[in-house]
């Protein structure tokens, strides 16, 4: 009773986190609910039929969510670059545009084609800046399954900075079914991190790799984290060529994980806009307050008559009913902000597949006759207009025609005489 009570007035985050041989799904109540009620936690196999549609669709039915609960998705180290680079403190006045031209640099594609996030810190006259990128075709078969299953992820992080908010500077390691990961989580940041897959049990390729990457971590923490290893903490510090004062193995259970609904800063990649952000959190204060009178309501009950108490749950009613009106135009943004995300990726795909002026000017120059010439080039969305002189006007219409590039090439006016040349305009759609 007192847990559908609290559902109906309150939000919650679940942390859906895929590791590399289960799936943990986790419901972290937040604001005062999280002083009332316990978290939840369900695990799954990775190798459970259906995928994580039916991971989700499971976990949904078991965990009851409330329409306005975030859920937010931690995926392994392999699907990310981090990147830790400086910037001259005058990048600060277009600080985006800073980070996304310097990851040029850093990353082997367009930052264009990635989500980027990113913290930046103060430091003499630079500005340190720790950036976390993953590629925008990376996401949408999760974002699909998740769908399917009736669930919107407002976030993704890496499922180790999970632990790295709750537990603090640490060298987290996790070793599990041929894949591992190695964390180094200093001073609020990832200051070191590697991934690798190996055969069988067989880490030891893999901890030597990353023990050459420890050792040029200035001030490496004092403690280290366990998650899934196979190996005791000693044999993993041994093989990392690390001396740590303290070992501490990492559990799911319920009580041994503090309860936050924050977001790590430049480690969490937002997937809904801002607005939307910004409805969620509004409609939470909403439910707070809704909590608040209620609670006050059930202390006046034994003083109230029988019209007060009616007066009060009508109030009651006209609070949830406001907060339905709410989570009804929050879905309606949801539905909005995916629409868009659907045209500007259309969008850019159009933008890949149009030419380049460059390419236009190259096929003109290569097709053009050499007894003509142009006086302007004019491109419009799909089409090129050109302007110019040939001793035949109708060999130029002949000419571009043949290109692969142009189809539908006319004239724009009439062909008239300029001296012993032929001054023309035409028109020519360009193929994409």
């Amino acid at each position: 009773m007192i847990e559908r009570l609290i559902d109906t007035f309150s939000t919650s985050d679940f942390n859906v986190i895929i590791l590399s041989d289960k799936t943990i799904v986790r419901k972290d109540r937040s604001g005062i609910a999280a002083h009332i009620s316990g978290s939840r936690v369900l695990e799954f196999d990775s190798d459970d039929q259906g995928g994580l549609k039916n991971i989700l669709s499971t976990a949904s039915d078991a965990m009851n969510p409330h329409p306005l609960d975030r859920w937010l998705l931690g995926l392994p180290l392999k699907y990310f670059t981090i990147v830790n680079f400086s910037l001259p403190s005058a990048a600060l006045e277009n600080l985006d545009d800073a980070v996304k031209f310097a990851l040029m640099r850093h990353v082997p594609y367009d930052p264009d084609q990635a989500h980027i996030s990113y913290q930046m810190s103060r430091r003499d006259n630079s500005l340190d800046i720790s950036s976390i990128i993953i590629l925008k075709q990376s996401i949408p078969p999760l974002l699909q399954a998740a769908s399917e299953a009736g669930i919107n992820f407002c976030s993704i992080f890496p499922s180790m900075i999970y632990w790295a908010r709750q537990k603090g500077n640490g060298v987290y390691v996790s070793l599990g079914q041929g894949y591992g990961e190695v964390l180094v989580h200093a001073q609020g940041r990832i200051v070191m991190h590697n991934w690798g897959q190996y055969r069988s049990e067989n880490a030891s390729d893999f901890l030597k790799e990353s023990s050459r990457l420890l050792a040029n971590v200035a001030g490496l923490p004092e403690k280290m984290f366990l998650l899934d290893c196979s190996l005791s903490g000693d044999q993993i510090s041994k093989e990392l060529g690390i001396n740590l004062d303290e070992v501490e193995t990492l559990s799911f259970e319920v009580d041994t994980i503090k309860k936050t609904s924050s977001f790590y800063q430049g480690y969490e990649i937002e997937l809904l806009p801002g607005s939307v952000t910004k409805q969620q959190r509004f409609t939470s204060y909403l439910a707070y307050a809704s909590v608040i009178f209620f609670l006050l309501g059930l202390f006046a009950l034994p003083a109230s008559n029988l019209a007060g108490q009616k007066k009060y749950l009508a109030g009651i009613e006209s609070l949830i009913e406001a907060e339905n009106d709410h989570v009804r135009e929050l879905a309606r943004l949801r539905e909005e902000s995916r629409q868009l995300f659907d045209k500007l990726e259309k969008m850019s795909e159009m933008k890949k597949a149009y030419p380049s002026v460059i390419d236009i000017l190259k096929v003109l120059t290569e097709v053009i006759p050499d007894t003509a010439w142009l006086d302007s080039l004019e491109l419009s969305s799909q089409k090129i207009t050109l302007r110019g002189e040939a001793d035949s006007a109708a060999s130029v219409v002949e000419a571009i025609e043949k290109s692969n590039m142009f189809q539908n090439v006319r004239f724009s006016a009439p062909v008239v005489r300029s001296g012993n040349n032929q001054r023309f305009s035409m028109v020519a759609e360009v193929v994409l």
